[in-house]
This record gives structure tokens, C-alpha cells and sequence, in this order.
């Protein structure tokens, strides 16, 4: 490597001027259909959020005025208990949607697309790559350093750093012969493996150390996931947007995942964060960095003290801290990096308990007395995310316990004084049904049909998620450090071999037994409440008032599905693909990258039998009882 490799400062020679003359827009059919596409998505979406939210609120209003309307009619003891709980359980059940409802509807009137360009030429500015490790697979790493290493990008203006936690001997040969053949690999290890924020002390110490190399620090850093398999033309495509407006920090790609099992059982894809919620995030200035596949410019990091340590999501945090700072982050929705999702249902589920700890960390940390450059207003801003997540877990909870007991009592789960308030009551959940059906139709069109038709689904880790929020309440209560999230036993669902190991290891080493007993009593509670209903005299209009209730029935057939999961999972564990099919290699250089078929949006798209059920049960439901009554 020679002096001349890295400049330390390129606007002095004038590299900056030059490469910002050379960005052009990407002149693609495609590129511009899928532009169109966001673009009527951005300003539809806002609209279906505020016609949700106006139709919920009459739908809720008016519910109340029949409660208290059938209470002075003489509704009492059990009867009027159950359907005030069942009105609370519905009310609560709303208010978890709403967040990403106010976000696009923050989003209203300021549709914007960040627009693909292209960086061409050999002026460009120095980036330092920083790839972290923490002792995941060899072969992961090295497809990934290679991948960054052949980026179609001047050799001489960027360097990848491998960042090895791990401290391993074996990792540190493998990338210093890379090194040898690539010239602009490093390797560089704190010395010992830590045990906490890892991620976020492993860039710090990445950040000082490429101020020993020749040059110094480089223009901009860029992060990479050990398992982010980025496009050729990654930095091409990101870099434009730092040159061309002096005010963003960081620009940001979508995390696109190329080994998920063909219709994602599990819900690892993610989609409803890239595809749904940052366009609405980017066209309010508020996208977030999200820890994999970003430009960030060195001196904007430099700014706030490098990386926050403060939270398990340094990224989250990373983002409140250069916005508090006054910079921009600008999402780019080209797909530019494709990674893996954990291999079993415990890998991924001790995930979901690490995001968990990670937003609410990341509230802490924007208090924290490092986080001085934000204001009063944006702490709350930082706040207000780790608040909706907690009580929209503490709601789901409580509704796990509480539904099967209203179903267990057999009683009616709505109550009203008249025929009229009936009929104007499944009107008004039809009105609030239909305006939550049009932006779940557009949210999921705008994923490719990656989720649910009928509302986000995935509720099964949240009795995890619960404990792990108890945890870490008690954690701060006590004074001690973030919990660890190790998953209890040994032995993997895809390592038993048998249908009866799968079952115990499921049920008691992964702790699914506790969705065994939200799933018995939830059929519990409508086989009572379908008893209960058979009765009486009018036993169509009593399923239709009791656990057929639309407005109840779609919660808890969603729990009922959602719980499922697991099990379905333990009794027939989707194959594990082998990571060799999904990739095209180079023979000769041994690059390689995801091919047609693990990019393919089609092979997981969710299966909507379900979800389609719903609705007709839905509509056609309420269309009788009108047309009886």
C-alpha cells in the first residue's frame, strides 16, 4: 500500500468537488417503475392511516355509548363484566397498530424517494470498511470480506477492515493471507472478547485504529454484518448522497436476506421495517441507521464521540445522536446487501429478546449523560419507540390471559340496548375493518406480499419478549448490567432426531410449552363459548355475539395461528439450505453471491389462505347479521 493510497483529507485535494460532478442518476426502466411504485405507496399510505384511525375511533366511541346504554337498561353481574373487558381487550388490541399508523400518517403530503444514482469515475473519496466479527462461521466472514474487498470501487480509495472479537488465531491468518493477495484487507482485534456492546466498542476501536494506518482515516466508514454479502456497486450507489448534500451524515440500505426458508414461517424477512416504515421515516428526515450496509461521513462520527456504548442497538442510537447533532440520514431503497437469517427457531428467538433489550436500552441511552447534544424534545422523541414496543407487549400479554377467560365464560362479548345500536355497531366495525384492510393491503403489496393481508402477525415471541422486558426492568432496579440472552438447553430442534426429541426440546428446552397452553386455552374458551351458545334459543345469533364476535374473533384467531408456529415448527422444521446452493461463486477468486433463486421474492412470500378467511368471515358475517336483523 502505498502513501499516496488514502488521502486524509480529500476536500483539500479537491476529490470531493471533483466526485460530486460525477454523480449521475441510474437511467433504468425498472429502477424508475419501482420508483412510481414508492412514490403512489408514500402518498396512499398516509390516507388509509388517517381513515384508520378516524374509523376506529367511531367504532370505539359508539361501543362505549352502547356499553353505558345497556348498563342503565339493566345489563349487570357477569354479562356487563365480560363486555367491558372485551371492549378494554379490543381497545388496547388497537393500540399497538397505531403506532406505524401515526408514522405514516407523519408522513402525509411529504412523499419523497431518495433517487438512485451512481458515483462513475476514479475521483472518489476514501472509505474505510469495517467488517465486525464475533466467532460466526469462517466461510461467512471470508464470502464477505471478499465480496467487499472486489467492490467496484478505485482499489486505492478504500481499505476493509476485519474488526475479530473473537481473538482468534485461525481468523487473523486467514485475513492477513487475504490481505496478501488483496492488498486492501486489514485485520485488527482489541485484544481480549468483551462482554458487552460489543458491536459498538468493536467499531471505536476500528475507528482509531485505521488513524495508524498510511493516510490516516479515511473520508467516510462504512459497516458491515459478518454475513451482509454487499453488490459490486454498493459504494457506487450510497456515496452520491453524502457528496450531494453537505447536511447528510449517513445513508442507509435495506438488509435483504438470501438463506430464508421458502414462505418464512418464522417472519424473519424484515420487510415491514425497510419496505414500510423507512420511506415514511426518510421522507420525514427521521430514517434510522439500522447497523449493516451504511456510508457514514468520519467527521460527522467523530462529532458525537463515535459509536453510542450506551445501548445494545448502537445503531438506533447512533442515528437520535447525529440527528441531535443536526445531520440528515437518508434511507436508499436499492437492494445493495443481502445477509442470513438465524438457521433455527432458538437462534432467532434469542434475537427478537436481544432487540427487545436493544430499544429499551437505546431510550436509556438517549438519557444517559453522553447524550448532552439532544434536546429535551428529542429525548422524549427517542423515548416515545421503546414505549409503544413495551406496551404493546405488556397489552399482547395481558390479552393471552385475559381472552381465554371472556371465552370461558360463555357469556356475549358485546353489549347494546337495541336492534339499531347492533346493526349501526357491525357497520361501524365494517367502516373500521375495511380502512385497516386498505393500508394492510397496501403495507403488504408494498413488501411483495411478505406479510399478512390482516393485520402484522408474529405475536408468538412475546411472552419471551415479556419476560425479557421484566428482566430488564429488574436489571435497572438492582443496579445490574444488561441480562444476558443465552437460550436454555443444548440440543438444537433440528439436531433431534426423532419426533419425540423435536417435542421435548421445543416444549422444554426452548420453553414452547407456555404456547401449548395459550393454544389449549384458547380452544377452551370457544368450545365453552360454541356450548354455550348451542343453548340457547337462537343459536346462530348467539356464536355470531359470543366467540364469533368479528371484532374479537380476529384476535384470537390471530393468537391461535401465531401460537401455533412453534409447534408446527417442532413437529416439521423447515429444511435448512445449504448456504453453497444459494450462492454463485467465482471459481477463480472465489467470490460469490446470492443467486436468482435465494434473491427470489416469490419463493417467500406469506401464504394469505388464512388471512383471506378472515375477511370473507368478516364481511360475509356481518352482512347476514345486518340483513337478519
Amino acid at each position: 500500500m502505498t502513501a499516496a493510497m488514502l488521502s486524509k483529507d480529500s476536500s483539500k485535494d479537491g476529490i470531493l468537488e471533483k466526485a460530486a460532478a460525477n454523480v449521475v442518476p441510474v437511467d433504468d426502466p425498472h429502477e424508475k417503475r419501482q420508483a412510481q411504485d414508492q412514490m403512489k405507496f408514500m402518498n396512499r399510505i398516509p390516507k388509509a392511516a388517517l381513515a384508520s384511525i378516524l374509523s376506529s375511533w367511531l367504532y370505539f366511541g359508539y361501543s362505549f355509548k352502547c356499553l353505558l346504554d345497556a348498563q342503565a337498561g339493566g345489563l349487570s353481574g357477569t354479562p356487563l363484566k365480560v363486555a367491558w373487558l372485551a371492549y378494554a381487550m379490543q381497545l388496547g388490541h388497537a393500540i399497538p397498530p397505531g403506532t406505524p399508523h401515526l408514522l405514516a400518517l407523519s408522513a402525509m403530503g411529504k412523499a419523497k424517494r431518495q433517487p438512485a444514482l451512481r458515483l462513475t469515475g476514479d475521483q472518489c473519496p476514501s472509505v474505510d470498511v469495517f467488517i465486525t466479527y464475533c466467532g460466526e462461521e469462517v466461510d461467512v466472514l471470508l464470502d464477505t470480506v471478499r465480496a467487499v474487498a472486489v467492490s467496484d470501487y478505485p482499489k486505492n480509495r478504500f481499505r476493509v477492515i476485519v474488526l475479530d472479537d473473537s481473538v482468534s488465531a485461525g481468523v487473523k491468518a486467514d485475513i492477513e493471507k487475504l490481505g496478501s493477495q488483496l492488498d486492501n484487507v486489514f485485520y485488527s482485534t482489541r485484544g481480549s472478547r468483551p462482554k458487552t456492546h460489543t458491536k459498538a466498542g468493536n467499531i471505536n476501536h476500528g475507528l482509531k485504529y485505521v488513524t495508524t494506518l498510511l493516510g490516516g482515516a479515511s473520508d467516510y466508514a462504512a459497516v458491515f454484518d459478518v454475513d451482509m454479502i454487499p453488490s459490486p456497486h454498493w459504494l457506487r450507489a450510497l456515496v452520491p448522497h453524502l457528496l450531494l448534500d453537505p447536511n447528510v451524515a449517513l445513508a442507509q440500505a435495506p438488509q435483504r436476506h438470501y438463506n430464508l426458508p421458502d414462505h418464512d414461517p418464522l417472519g424473519q424477512s424484515m420487510h415491514i421495517l425497510f419496505d414500510v416504515m423507512e420511506p415514511s421515516k426518510n421522507a420525514t428526515n427521521s430514517a434510522w441507521c439500522c447497523g449493516s450496509g451504511f456510508v457514514v461521513r468520519r467527521d460527522a462520527l467523530d462529532g458525537i464521540g463515535g459509536v453510542p456504548e450506551e445501548s445494545i442497538n448502537e445503531d438506533i442510537l447512533t442515528s437520535f445522536y447525529l440527528t441531535a447533532a443536526g445531520w440528515r440520514i437518508v434511507y436508499v431503497p436499492e437492494d445493495l446487501q443481502w445477509g442470513m437469517v438465524p438457521q433455527s427457531i432458538r437462534k432467532h428467538l434469542k434475537l427478537q429478546k436481544r432487540m427487545c433489550a436493544g430499544i429499551i436500552s437505546t431510550a436509556a441511552g438517549a438519557w444517559s449523560p453522553k447524550a448532552r447534544m439532544m434536546t429535551t424534545e428529542e429525548k422524549y422523541g427517542a423515548l416515545f419507540p421503546a414505549l409503544a414496543f413495551s406496551i404493546a407487549i405488556i397489552i399482547n400479554m395481558v390479552c393471552f390471559i385475559a381472552l381465554p377467560w371472556l371465552l370461558l365464560t360463555g357469556a356475549p362479548l358485546v353489549a347494546y340496548s337495541t336492534e339499531a345500536q347492533l346493526r349501526n355497531l357491525l357497520v361501524l366495525f365494517l367502516l373500521k375493518f375495511g380502512a385497516l384492510f386498505s393500508y394492510d393491503f397496501l403495507s403488504t403489496k408494498a413488501t411483495n406480499y411478505q406479510m399478512s393481508l390482516v393485520g402484522i402477525t408474529n405475536s408468538w415471541p412475546i411472552p419471551f419478549q415479556f419476560w425479557t422486558l421484566v428482566r430488564f426492568a429488574l436489571s435497572i432496579v438492582t443496579g445490574g448490567g444488561v441480562p444476558s440472552f443465552a437460550p436454555s438447553g443444548l440440543t438444537d430442534i433440528h439436531a433431534a432426531k426423532s419426533l419425540a426429541g423435536r417435542i421435548r426440546v421445543a416444549l422444554w428446552d426452548d420453553g414452547f410449552v407456555v404456547h401449548v397452553a395459550i393454544v389449549v386455552s384458547l380452544l377452551a374458551g370457544v368450545s365453552t363459548s360454541v356450548f354455550a351458545a348451542a343453548s340457547t334459543a337462537t343459536v346462530w345469533q348467539a356464536l355470531f355475539l359470543r366467540a364469533f364476535w368479528p371484532p374479537v374473533f380476529l384476535i384470537w384467531s390471530t393468537y391461535l395461528v401465531d401460537c401455533s408456529v412453534p409447534l408446527s415448527y417442532a413437529l416439521h422444521p423447515p429444511d435448512i439450505l445449504d448456504r453453497s446452493s444459494l450462492l454463485d461463486r467465482d471459481p477463480k477468486i472465489q467470490v460469490a453471491y446470492p443467486n436468482r433463486h435465494a434473491k427470489d421474492p416469490v419463493r417467500i412470500r406469506y401464504p394469505q389462505a388464512i388471512p383471506v378467511a378472515k375477511i370473507f368471515y368478516c364481511i360475509f358475517a356481518c352482512a347476514a347479521a345486518l340483513f337478519s336483523a
